[in-house]
């Protein structure tokens, strides 16, 4: 079966009903009975798309039904469809026609994921989450998603790595600030300068090309540092302070400091150990 997956939505859903061979067909279900798909990849929706498919329902009705399959509590969960079930739900409609399948959980993913991809209504983080799914639940590696999507293995190794960029990163990929080529070359610089590079390819607007070659070399600019302070000439102390500085050093046996500015000021006396500190007491006569 699998050697089939990549043809698309409607060889997968061709081979499940020539396995399964279901006895069911086409008929219609309420809306409120229709359980959302627990392995949708697709978070987001572009709402103005969604209401012109609401519109073209509104007057045509659908055309394609919508793929559900039967769970163990005998209640329906979607497969594929989503966009139709959601404008359908627009439209007001109360009830869908629908094809019931018995699928297996991988065989769901793997509808839904075919159907959104193919169609290229995923944006690329929700892709990669798709694929990071089929590795985490259902222990596929990269060769046996490319085989299934149809794609190369490279494509599904890079879109994965998307996922180890930060979140910020992320959500300017999923504005369409940046594409996924944009975001492969961040992956190529240290983790520390990518949110500060992905800042500067939205503020420079940078294509691609111009983003992978800066890439090679990019360091971030750093700000101009102010120019320095020139220092002030020191003003030469006056030369009678000068002279009491050395009679009271001599006076007393400790190095003593005069800081005088404009008939204000300090004296300091400094000492550099006990013996000198008491024997300064003794000459200020203060034992």
């Amino acid at each position: 079966m699998e050697e089939k997956l990549g043809r698309g939505l409607d060889a997968l859903i061709h081979d499940i009903d020539e396995q399964e061979n279901p006895n069911t067909g086409i008929t219609t279900l309420p809306i409120i009975r229709i359980m959302p798909n627990r392995y949708q990849p697709r978070k987001m929706f572009d709402e103005e798309k969604l209401q012109e498919l609401a519109d073209s329902i509104r007057e045509n009705g659908i055309i394609q039904p919508i793929i559900v399959t039967k769970t163990d509590a005998s209640e329906y969960e979607l497969v594929a469809g989503e966009r139709r079930l959601e404008a359908a739900k627009l439209a007001g409609l109360s009830e869908v026609p629908v094809i019931v399948r018995s699928v297996s959980q991988r065989e769901q993913l793997q509808l839904s994921i075919v159907e959104n991809i193919q169609r290229e209504n995923l944006n690329p983080i929700e892709e990669a989450n798709a694929y990071q799914q089929l590795i985490e639940e259902f222990d596929m590696n990269h060769e046996q998603i490319s085989e299934i999507m149809g794609k190369d293995r490279s494509t599904i190794t890079n879109s994965l790595r998307l996922l180890k960029l930060s979140d910020p990163i992320q959500d300017m990929l999923l504005s369409g600030s940046l594409t996924p080529g944009h975001a492969r070359a961040i992956l190529s610089i240290d983790d520390e300068l990518q949110m500060e590079f992905a800042k500067h390819i939205v503020n420079n607007t940078l294509s691609v090309r111009q983003t992978e070659e800066k890439a090679k070399e990019y360091r971030p600019e750093k700000p101009e540092r102010a120019p320095r302070k020139e220092k002030q000439p020191a003003v030469p102390k006056d030369p009678y302070i000068v002279s009491v500085e050395e009679q009271l050093t001599e006076s007393l046996g400790c190095k003593t400091i005069i800081q005088d500015k404009e008939n204000k000021g300090k004296i300091i006396i400094e000492y550099n150990d006990q013996q000198e500190f008491d024997d300064l007491i003794r000459r200020l006569n203060l034992q």
